[in-house]
């Protein structure tokens, strides 16, 4: 039996090593990296920087910054937030640090 494991171990292990030297996993090192579109650095959307406080969500801010009722799905607004502050995403604001919201025109 210890030596059908064995086995089965080997062939296991040398299908990965020729996988990964047929196929491979990281890119050659003589190509080049695709090129990264470049983020624009003009916002179209207006914004407010607030100080956050215990118990704000990027949510809460936004709609308390937007009283009328918003039109946008909320995924819209977290990308908005996230353009707005170079990619902080919703979940990791920490209270005291100050963050640009967007502010929409009323419909």
């Amino acid at each position: 039996m210890k030596k059908f494991i064995y086995i089965c171990l080997t062939l296991v292990v040398v299908y990965t090593i020729a996988y990964d030297l047929k196929v491979g996993t990281l890119q050659p090192y003589n190509q080049k990296a695709a090129p990264v579109a470049a983020i624009s650095i003009q916002n179209s959307t207006p914004y407010q920087k607030v100080k956050i406080s215990s118990g704000d969500t990027v949510l809460s801010v936004i709609e308390r910054l937007n009283p009328s009722s918003l039109s946008k799905p909320i995924p819209d607004l977290t990308k908005d937030f996230q353009r707005l502050n170079h990619g902080i995403r919703p979940e990791s604001i920490q209270v005291g640090k100050s963050y640009n919201f967007p502010v929409y025109k009323k419909n």
